[in-house]
């Protein structure tokens, strides 16, 4: 597999009262224990922005649908979703 470089798909300001995150999902290579494949992972940061800088890694996951699911959790609780609790299933609801 060629070693194309990252391309964002997705980026999202996500608020809940004065408190900012940023989430964003990009295709990626991954080096994998068969190989390497392609496909989608999600990051999410604190992020002020009045200065406009990322602060720290908050969390990661996959693709689309979890990039969609942690804003929604963001935006009513202000806390990331936590991917293995049954508390935050609704958020993946559509």
């Amino acid at each position: 597999m060629t070693d194309e470089p990252s391309k964002p798909l997705l980026q999202s300001y996500v608020y809940n009262g004065d408190h900012c995150w940023y989430v964003s999902t990009v295709e990626r290579t991954f080096d994998t224990a068969v190989g390497q494949t392609r496909g989608l992972e999600t990051l999410v940061w604190e992020y002020d922005d009045k200065e406009r800088v990322r602060g720290e890694m908050v969390g990661h996951m996959g693709g689309l649908n979890d990039h969609i699911a942690i804003c929604r959790c963001f935006i009513a609780e202000g806390v990331m979703l936590d991917d293995n609790g049954e508390q935050h299933e609704r958020f993946r609801r559509p």
